[in-house]
């Protein structure tokens, strides 16, 4: 019976195994998130036990109470493994108690079970039943799953690539497993949820990975990459400057510097959409790439960002440039960052100093 056990369940305790040793060898990466894929991770293990002792439970009718109380467990634990899956992939802003209450929804229909069959239930011969109510059990991580797909495309899927097949991916396998497991019976919505925990870590670590730690823009290599990927879709580039840094760190310190240099990611980021990335590449230097060849709307791009900075109480000089048909993009990036460079130097001749040396040009 154990070994029966044992092999029903060795893939999904394989992974959970494998999982946990990732994310207790892996605390540097997104701590705060870490404590919600342990949600996922221990809800499954916690189904591998309950599947264990429901089965022995089925055996015995005078363990009715006991395997009612296993089901009970079991219903609520599936959604509270795709709940996990969801606080992970959330914004903190929208991490919410109202998210637990489809998992709550899901324990108290479910717990009906004690007397009634509404949810489920056992016939005279000892063998289950589901009731009107009781595919809410499947209901619930089905719509946890759905919401998980809407925030990584909204949030984690930049352009193209595929980054952006994993979500849906894992979705369908989802959605699959919760199919075969009201068709025919089984474990398969474990197996599926703690194998889509494995593939949004590995989203989540490379979409980390191409991010700037201080102001959360894409990094320098994302630039180089971009450009490479991108190369024939970028209409134009706009190279930012944060000017008086060197000041600001001298005199209030290198955290008064940082706190400008997350000021300015800020007002970037709020321009990015689907047509526009912005970088930080490094020190207090900024890029934006076009995927258009609207000139006004990149003056207005522009013109937005450093009216934002001043706003916040900065300032940036910047200088775009258009790309012609056929045109090198090194040859776009470098004309972007001169025309920088004659806008600083123009913001310098008002009476600030610049102490900064200047960097050579950039080859994507």
């Amino acid at each position: 019976m154990l070994f029966n056990m044992f092999s029903r369940h060795v893939v999904t305790l394989f992974m959970i195994l494998i999982f946990s040793v990732k994310l207790l060898t892996k605390k540097s990466f997104r701590d705060t998130e870490t404590k919600y894929f342990w949600i996922t991770v221990v809800s499954c293990l916690l189904l591998v036990l309950e599947d264990s002792l429901e089965s022995l439970a089925a055996e015995d009718p005078s363990l009715r109470f006991f395997r009612i109380l296993l089901s009970v467990l079991g219903y609520t634990l599936r959604s509270t493994a795709a709940l996990g899956l969801l606080l992970v992939i959330s914004p903190e802003r929208e991490r919410k108690l109202r998210l637990w209450i489809p998992s709550v929804i899901t324990f108290l229909v479910c717990g009906t079970a004690f007397f009634t069959d509404v949810a489920f239930g056992f016939n005279e011969n000892y063998e289950f039943y589901r009731g009107p109510l009781g595919y809410i059990a499947y209901i619930v991580p089905i719509f946890y799953m759905l919401l998980i797909l809407i925030i990584t495309l909204r949030d984690f899927s930049e352009r193209s690539g595929i980054e952006r097949i994993i979500p849906v991916l894992c979705v369908i396998f989802c959605l699959s497993a919760t199919a075969a497991d009201t068709i025919v019976g089984g474990v398969h919505l474990n197996e599926a949820i703690i194998a889509s925990s494995v593939f949004f870590y590995v989203l989540l670590y490379f979409h980390d990975n191409r991010r700037d730690t201080l102001t959360g823009l894409l990094n320098r290599q994302s630039f180089y990459d971009d450009c490479i990927t991108y190369e024939r879709s970028i209409g134009a580039v706009a190279s930012l400057d944060m000017n008086g840094l060197k000041t600001l760190n001298d005199s209030l310190g290198h955290q008064a510097g940082d706190a400008a240099l997350k000021t300015i990611g800020e007002c970037l980021d709020a321009v990015t959409d689907r047509n526009t990335a912005a970088y930080r590449i490094g020190g207090d230097e900024f890029e934006i790439l076009f995927f258009h060849d609207r000139e006004e709307d990149v003056l207005r791009t522009e013109e937005k960002v450093k009216a934002d900075v001043a706003k916040r109480g900065y300032s940036i000089s910047s200088g775009y440039f258009m790309r012609g048909d056929h045109q090198d993009l090194n040859e776009v990036v470098v004309e972007a960052d001169r025309r920088m460079y004659a806008s600083k130097a123009a913001y310098y001749q008002t009476g600030a100093k610049d102490r900064r040396r200047r960097r050579e040009p950039r080859e994507p």
